[in-house]
């Protein structure tokens, strides 16, 4: 997969608008971890707070829940709106990463940015899922030590893509997105980390799409119907 060009960026912030309602949003980001067995001499390494074995995969997802594969993210799109990543709870907000408004004392305005965020964000989940029906290697232990587990996890996530390309996969991203919803599934797969204060320009970005998502030009007509 090579590195996303500006094309394909306005490309795809095109699509999430289309498809999930949220404007100038670039791809969303979350982790999996993938079960390895324990590689001598590692220690806690790789042991994480699931209580087992694993390598990371953090992945940027498209509209379409294609994986998006770069060494850097650099989408190099100058806009007077800025371009941003959605992620949950476990990403710090920054002026290209939105994520959702503390859960005390939400305001209409700030449940109403945080499901328009989730309904963008949950595009990647769909990906995961989608991703281990297709590669059950990807759902048990894999008994290989990291480094082939990652190539083994890397070489799945461009199968996924080609089958995207060549297929489409409109059902299987419906019925993610209800077992999503059945399950109620909110909650990062990657542990909580401290909240570092923002910086005051990813608090103004955040507050500048809250009022768009409450604008008369930006607002969706459902999304008072939903509470998070």
């Amino acid at each position: 997969m090579p590195p996303p060009t500006t094309e394909h960026w306005i490309k795809a912030a095109k699509a999430f608008e289309e498809l999930w309602n949220f404007p100038n949003c670039l791809g969303a980001i979350d982790g999996k971890h993938i079960s390895i067995q324990y590689p001598p001499n590692a220690g806690s390494e790789y042991y994480n707070y699931k209580g087992f074995h694993s390598i990371v995969l953090q992945a940027v997802v498209d509209a379409n829940a294609k994986f998006i594969a770069s060494k850097k993210i650099d989408p190099q799109i100058n806009d007077e709106f800025p371009f941003v990543f959605v992620g949950d709870e476990a990403y710090h907000l920054q002026t290209n990463l939105m994520r959702p408004f503390p859960r005390r004392n939400l305001t209409n305005e700030k449940r109403i940015f945080n499901y328009r965020l989730s309904r963008a964000r949950r595009i990647v989940e769909c990906a995961f899922g989608i991703l281990v029906k297709r590669f059950n290697v990807l759902e048990n232990k894999m008994l290989v030590f990291p480094e082939k587990a990652t190539i083994i996890t890397k070489a799945c996530c461009i199968l996924h893509n080609i089958i995207m390309d060549k297929e489409g996969a409109p059902s299987e991203i419906q019925d993610e997105l209800q077992l999503q919803t059945t399950q109620k599934v909110v909650q990062s797969q990657i542990t909580s980390r401290p909240i570092n204060r923002a910086s005051t320009a990813a608090m103004d970005i955040r507050e500048k799409f809250m009022n768009y998502f409450n604008s008369d030009i930006g607002a969706v007509p459902w999304q008072n119907m939903y509470n998070l």
